[in-house]
């Protein structure tokens, strides 16, 4: 009886500690296909110093890296997992299967100056259905707002809010006004015809009012023409932060409300001059008293006033334009051009995600690799 019972005994524990790999291979079980997709920022990737948490990864998909025959309509069967198998929140923004392209937004957390850290990306289940879900990729948790990935084909359909707050409304648009983005596809305006986006609610929106004393903006901007003075990016009216051009020359300046007078932290020196049909980034903190602003992740200046800061306002926010009343165009701000992947945030971020999302976005970026 003993040594039947130490069999059994031996058997029990064999069984438990072949349990854990058991569900592991079930849970890849249906996937005919994985490839690991390593994060490299070191020097020779995205050469980030520091780690950066919760942070939205752009995957690009082409024919040089993925055979789209392999996966379901819309890419319905992709998923990603991190290096213990743990399923990572993501959402697809584009997935094109004629021409071979997909942009898709991946939540993990990022280890600065590394080049060993991967994600799983799996596809080809004929059984599974889409989980692409926008507000775990940018969860209220984190701090965003907005997140406006601007790709919509027209005024139409709106500019859905992948946080999950406010969703965009075109103003005098009208047809197809995309263009090539960035990541996926861009919001194309024609200053012409006064178009832009307009976050109807914003004016009043708690999210906006008062205006919180930490926060981060960000935007994507492409001109074709500056043919006028401050000619906005993206704004919250003269009583709320602004991304815009100064005056009409080729010097743009983030703006927030203090006391009662305009706070435009610009630097003393030389500064970035910003060309037509070119790609900038530009990022926008405010962390009371100081303000920082970084284009193509490099700190452009950085300053500090103490006075009181004058956060309320009633005007809305607007993505390529400055308005006082929604749907006015009073202040004939609008852009002319492409604007991509506007967002705002109720928490400074710091110089490492400034960095981090000017790389990991740009044209030719090096912060990702595929492992064939």
């Amino acid at each position: 009886m003993q040594k039947t019972g130490r069999t059994l005994t031996i058997t029990a524990t064999v069984l438990a500690g072949l349990l854990v790999p058991t569900l592991a291979s079930e849970a890849q079980a249906g996937w005919a296909h994985q490839r690991k997709i390593t994060i490299d920022t070191t020097a020779s990737g995205a050469n980030v110093a520091g780690d950066v948490k919760g942070f939205p990864v752009p995957v690009r998909l082409d024919a040089t890296n993925f055979d789209f025959s392999q996966a379901k309509p819309g890419g319905a069967d992709v998923r990603f997992d991190d290096a213990a198998g743990k399923p990572l929140p993501y959402e697809i923004e584009k997935w094109d299967a004629t021409a071979k392209q997909a942009a898709i937004w991946v939540r993990t957390d990022v280890k600065g100056n590394n080049a060993t850290q991967a994600v799983t990306l799996k596809w080809g289940n004929p059984e599974a259905s889409s989980e692409s879900d926008g507000t775990k990729v940018f969860p209220k948790a984190d701090g965003w707002l907005t997140a406006h990935h601007l790709a919509e084909k027209g005024a139409a359909a709106g500019y859905r809010d992948s946080a999950g707050n406010l969703n965009g409304k075109g103003v005098n648009i009208t047809g197809d006004a995309t263009g090539p983005g960035v990541v996926g596809n861009a919001l194309n305006l024609n200053r012409a015809k006064s178009e832009y986006v307009l976050l109807p609610g914003s004016e009043s929106s708690s999210l906006f009012n008062p205006l919180p004393s930490k926060g981060t903006f960000s935007v994507w901007s492409n001109a074709k023409t500056h043919p006028a003075a401050y000619i906005a990016m993206f704004s919250k009216g003269e009583t709320g932060f602004r991304i815009h051009y100064f005056g009409s020359g080729d010097q743009t300046e983030p703006c927030i409300d203090v006391a009662n007078y305009d706070w435009c932290p610009l630097p003393s020196g030389a500064y970035t001059k910003v060309k037509n049909n070119t790609w900038y980034h530009f990022v926008f903190v405010i962390d009371k008293p100081n303000a920082y602003y970084y284009i193509n992740g490099k700190l452009e200046v950085g300053k500090t006033d103490t006075n009181a800061w004058k956060t309320t306002g009633t005007e809305p926010v607007t993505i390529g334009n400055n308005e006082k009343t929604p749907g006015s165009n009073s202040r004939k701000r609008s852009f002319d051009g492409l604007l991509d992947e506007a967002r705002i945030l109720s928490v400074p971020k710091d110089k490492n995600w400034a960095k981090l999302d000017f790389e990991s976005q740009k044209p030719g970026s090096k912060l990702l690799k595929h492992k064939k």
